[in-house]
């Protein structure tokens, strides 16, 4: 069971870099900020932000990152149901 809530954790992380990687790009060009601005307005440096737009997210917590998915007014949700069986 620890197992799957692990690798549960791990894609929903994922979905999470890939929203929030794609969300920074947007903003940075609409807004026209460097990375040290947008970090600013995220409200955390500029290697964090370098680490996260450059594949390695994986050193956020997922709390972290849907911090940074909510500044960047992402929502974000859970979505639990049970597996599909057939028969």
């Amino acid at each position: 069971m620890v197992t799957r809530k692990l690798k549960i954790t791990q894609v929903m992380k994922r979905d999470v870099i890939a929203a929030v990687q794609a969300r920074v790009a947007l903003v940075r060009e609409q807004e026209e900020l460097t990375q040290v601005q947008t970090a600013a307005l995220l409200g955390i440096t500029q290697p964090r932000l370098n680490a996260l737009l450059n594949d390695h997210g994986e050193l956020f917590s997922l709390e972290a990152l849907i911090e940074i998915a909510t500044k960047l007014e992402l929502n974000v949700r859970l979505s639990i149901s049970r597996p599909y069986r057939d028969g």
